[in-house]
């Protein structure tokens, strides 16, 4: 195969994409993003596009270049740090391919679903129907995801077809969003039974009782805990590829999502993310037993990192969609918690104060604000999911700032304060492992990467190492 790499003085690039970035969110304009960053995450995310897969090996791992590079860009790295990023990342990747010899249609795009080979094709296909929508091509977009066909396919892989498509809506690219677009589509589904159409539609519209009222999604978790096929389930230490496992965490999250009800209206939305996003980050913090050396889980992590991309979503979206992808969302979230044992919660102090440093839109007039050591961290970490951790993080943040305005009745039980910053802070301190260094030379070096067990099971603890 030809050689398709790109000098770095190479800004040609950005044509040959037809690579754009829009302005990164207002929330999260931060010291250090200015034109000459730009002009180098556009130029770098071209050669991405240009240059690599959408997986970066045989087994179907995402290419998480643009997620890396984007998410340090947002958080104010240097023009020398985003270089460092996709010199990092490349050495990983696969390089592109060329198409296959298929012609791919609005008529026929379903007759190549989940072959990887056919991705060019996929992408060509779909920067054609946006190009072609002039203005409306996020609503063109968005019809595509939501397919009934394909929207099982972008709300699987732990969410890399899901955050892919956030990142392009983010920024505002088209050339981002058609890779994502082609990305779900050659992607294979997690939960072929849950998102069936009839199944999904009956996730959407829920099992309230005659009062239409639903669960909080703190009490979902509980009763999820004590349901016989949770209790019962058998210990794996690859639990997400044991298809009993898989199959039992795919009945209880589509038997207790239904349970979770959101409200059509913009106010309903609202809340029901801040309670989704704020659960997810709790979940994330607080499976941990006591007395045992910190964990954070990988698949959880993600289901933090994904739930960022909502708002970004639900600006796009109608009402009944709005509904459709926070129902969607947490009904993965769910299957995920079910998958890996539906550990118990062991909530601290420090995890439930308060967050005082929240609400500070103008962070970069703050310079004793400590999101921005955590911000220089994360910057920093060689782990390429580490900032995008941070960025949902302070995100959630951000939200404690502006309370919700839709009134709960006293049964529901919404989750307790969180303190963003503290989750952030064991993020950065806590993971130090390299995405880009042999994984058994660093464990020897005592090194500490994201857990992927069955922490709900008692086994798993048997061998994981105390304080």
């Amino acid at each position: 195969m030809a050689d398709n790499t790109h000098d770095n003085a190479d800004y040609s690039v950005v044509n040959k994409a037809k690579m754009t970035l829009g302005h990164a969110p207002a929330g999260l304009y931060l010291p250090g993003i200015d034109e000459t960053t730009r002009k180098e995450a556009v130029r770098l995310c071209a050669r991405d596009y240009l240059e690599h897969h959408v997986f970066f090996n045989d087994r179907g791992f995402h290419n998480h270049l643009n997620h890396h590079l984007l998410s340090v860009f947002s958080l104010g790295a240097p023009a020398k740090r985003l270089q460092e990023v996709f010199d990092l990342n490349k050495e990983i990747l696969l390089p592109s391919h060329s198409p296959m010899d298929v012609d791919i249609t609005a008529e026929n795009f379903t007759e190549y679903f989940s072959n990887e080979r056919c991705y060019p094709n996929y992408v060509s296909f779909f920067q054609r129907e946006l190009d072609a929508a002039g203005d409306n091509w996020k609503t063109v977009a968005c019809d595509y995801f939501f397919d009934p066909r394909v929207f099982p396919l972008g709300m699987s892989g732990i969410f890399h077809p899901f955050i892919q498509f956030g990142y392009g809506l983010e920024f505002e690219s088209k050339t981002i969003v058609a890779t994502a677009l082609a990305q779900t589509c050659v992607h294979t589904s997690t939960f072929k039974a849950m998102f069936s159409e009839h199944v999904f539609a009956d996730i959407c519209t829920g099992e309230l009782d005659d009062d239409n009222h639903g669960l909080s999604l703190m009490q979902i978790l509980d009763k999820m805990r004590q349901d016989p096929l949770s209790i019962n389930m058998e210990f794996s230490t690859v639990p997400s590829s044991n298809s009993s496992i898989t199959d039992a965490a795919e009945r209880l999250a589509t038997k207790y999502s239904k349970l979770w009800s959101v409200p059509t209206t913009k106010e309903g939305v609202s809340a029901k993310y801040h309670e989704l996003l704020s659960v997810v980050a709790l979940v994330y913090g607080s499976i941990t037993r006591p007395g045992y050396k910190l964990l954070l889980h990988f698949a959880v992590m993600h289901c933090v990192t994904s739930a960022y991309f909502l708002p970004i979503y639900l600006d796009c979206l109608s009402i009944e969609r709005q509904v459709q992808i926070l129902k969607a969302h947490c009904a993965v979230v769910l299957a995920t918690f079910a998958v890996h044992g539906s550990p118990e919660l062991y909530i601290t102090p420090e995890i439930s104060s308060k967050d005082t440093h929240c609400a500070v839109l103008d962070i970069q007039n703050n310079v004793n604000n400590q999101w921005l050591d955590v911000f220089s961290e994360a910057i920093a970490s060689n782990d390429m999911h580490v900032p995008k951790v941070v960025r949902a993080l302070w995100r959630g943040s951000l939200l404690d700032s502006f309370p919700s305005k839709l009134s709960f009745d006293n049964d529901y039980r919404l989750p307790p304060p969180v303190n963003w910053l503290y989750l952030a802070r064991i993020t950065v301190d806590t993971i130090d492992f390299s995405s880009f260094r042999d994984p058994q030379e660093q464990t020897k070096e005592g090194k500490r990467f994201w857990t992927f067990g069955m922490v709900g099971h008692d086994k798993f603890w048997d061998t994981y190492p105390k304080e």
